[in-house]
């Protein structure tokens, strides 16, 4: 399936792949007609090292912030926040990608105005 294409490029060698495979599973799991909830761990673990990447010239990182993001919009309640926001906080701002600062700001504003525990 496309999502199984994109989950194994997350663990591509090639930077590149990651990044675009990033930025594929976020897109798949906003636009999906089923609930991906459960997929939701997988993806956040797939993602993880490219949020902690140093070099962002792939935009692999932004890429990666918009697919957490598209995770939160999508179902929030999937999301272990208090453990996952220090870490995408860590990855703004969006700073070559800049289609990405839509979701990450969508987001954002999903979680103040839904006034979550886990967001002060």
């Amino acid at each position: 399936t496309l999502f199984q294409i994109f989950m194994t490029g997350l663990g591509d060698q090639d930077l590149e792949v990651r990044s675009n495979s990033a930025y594929g599973v976020g897109a798949l799991i906003e636009s999906a007609t089923i609930d991906a909830s459960p997929y939701f761990g997988d993806v956040l673990k797939a993602v993880y090292p490219l949020i902690k990447i140093a070099d962002n010239t792939n935009n692999a990182r932004d890429n990666a912030a918009g697919c957490v993001a598209r995770l939160i919009l999508e179902n929030a309640d999937a999301v272990p926040l208090a453990d996952v926001i220090p870490v995408w906080i860590s990855a703004l701002p969006i700073s070559k990608d800049h289609l990405e600062d839509i979701p990450v700001y969508d987001a954002v504003c999903h979680l103040l105005e839904t006034r979550r525990k886990d967001v002060s």
